[in-house]
């Protein structure tokens, strides 16, 4: 085993040298996230508050004056514009207004007899400020139809209380740090698939392929080291790799979200109570026995695909076929990794038998305190005894002189 550390450390010596590839590799994501989240945060949070402190723009169609008096009286939450030329819904879709408001001709009339008349809003969906329009809508119609039945309940001597014959109270079972780690259970296992795959693959086919072209490896070949060492050394190296980037891609990832959630649950809490309850909800994502599972999973799963990686790389004849080699793996990962996302998944019988869906679907119930031991110990003794397997089958296939000959 230390003529495989050496070539490791061989390895890494040679990683050392290329600072460029050093600071992409390991500083670039601590830079990198940190400064893409707190300024999504902030967008956000400009955004919101823009939308807020603006009025919404209304074309209101309303012949008996019914409802276009009530929007006229909240000017700051609206503001009725003339109809721009041209198709209303592709103003709305061109932002030039956020919302078309059509109410029933018959309104007045439907009102004094004490029967329903309609409204039609036109809104866009994908639009934040238009949704905003609707739901500002909603708000006061709903305040004005509770005033209307009062008064119709007032005139017929009735209690008012017969328009409300029950209230529902709500608790939220789930919490800031609930909705975070769910987020993050999410998307976390699609990153750390990717990124590791990614980071080992560049490095591996270095390692391997590119040692053949630059005719390092008949040196190394010469050395006293048995063959098995040299490819352990190898896998050894290219493993390291992707799990180092992997966790610093993740640990980057996982503060930077987690702060950029935690300052907006600060700024919108009702009060002090809420908002400390949400940042501590938050902090609990830090839990070390959670970080700990996870990185235990991430172990074998990266010896899974360094071995994939290094079979793929020796056997190729230059580095060019080795990346054309690799590529189909790093297919495979990425369906697998986006088919991990998809919602509802984690509902599926069969999914803690498929081999690295399996690792995806317990680290995203670890990270909303959802998880599941019998899951959890099935996906790491699969995953553990086929990198097991791999490392065996690769060190049989790369001990051959076709392979690590090949030209």
């Amino acid at each position: 085993m230390r003529g495989a550390l050496l070539v490791c450390k061989k390895e890494f010596m040679e990683l050392s040298k290329d600072r460029k590839t050093m600071f992409f590799t390991f500083l670039m994501p601590l830079i990198l996230y940190p400064l893409l989240f707190t300024m999504m945060g902030k967008l956000s949070q400009s955004d919101a508050a823009s939308r807020k402190g603006k009025p919404s723009r209304v074309q209101v169609l309303d012949p008996g004056q019914v409802v276009a008096p009530l929007l006229r009286a909240d000017a700051k939450a609206f503001e009725i514009v003339a109809a721009p030329p041209g198709d209303v819904k592709q103003a709305i879709r061109d932002q030039k207004l956020e919302m078309l408001l059509e109410v029933d001709a018959e309104a007045a009339a439907k009102l004094e007899r004490q029967q329903t008349f309609g409204l039609k809003a036109t809104y866009d969906k994908s639009d934040d400020s238009s949704k905003l329009a609707l739901s500002r809508l909603k708000e006061v119609m709903t305040k004005q139809d509770k005033g209307w039945v009062q008064a119709r309940l007032k005139a017929l001597g009735a209690s008012t209380d017969l328009a409300v014959p029950s209230r529902l109270e709500t608790a939220d079972a789930g919490d800031m740090g609930l909705f975070v780690g769910k987020l993050l259970g999410g998307i976390l296992p699609y990153i750390l698939m990717l990124i590791m795959f990614a980071g080992s693959m560049q490095h591996g086919i270095y390692a391997t392929a590119g040692e053949k072209e630059r005719g390092t490896l008949l040196s190394l070949l010469s050395t006293s080291l048995p063959r098995n060492q040299i490819i352990w050394g190898k896998l050894l190296y290219v493993f390291s790799i992707g799990l180092i980037s992997a966790l610093i891609n993740l640990l980057s990832m996982g503060l930077s979200i987690g702060r950029m959630f935690t300052a907006e649950a600060s700024h919108g809490a009702a009060t002090a109570a809420t908002g400390a309850q949400g940042m501590g909800s938050l902090a609990a994502l830090a839990n070390p026995l959670i970080l700990g599972l996870t990185f235990l999973l991430m172990v074998p799963l990266g010896l899974l695909f360094a071995n994939f990686i290094v079979m793929m790389g020796i056997q190729a004849k230059n580095t060019v076929e080795a990346g054309t080699a690799i590529m189909p793996g790093f297919m495979v990962v990425m369906v697998m990794a986006v088919f991990s996302m998809a919602p509802g998944i984690e509902k599926l019988a069969f999914l803690p038998y498929v081999p690295i869906l399996n690792v995806s679907l317990a680290i995203r119930k670890l990270f909303s305190q959802q998880g599941n031991a019998l899951e959890y110990a099935i996906a790491f003794v699969m995953t553990v005894g086929l990198a097991g397997t791999l490392t065996w089958l690769s060190t049989r296939l790369l001990n051959r002189e076709s392979a690590l000959f090949t030209v």
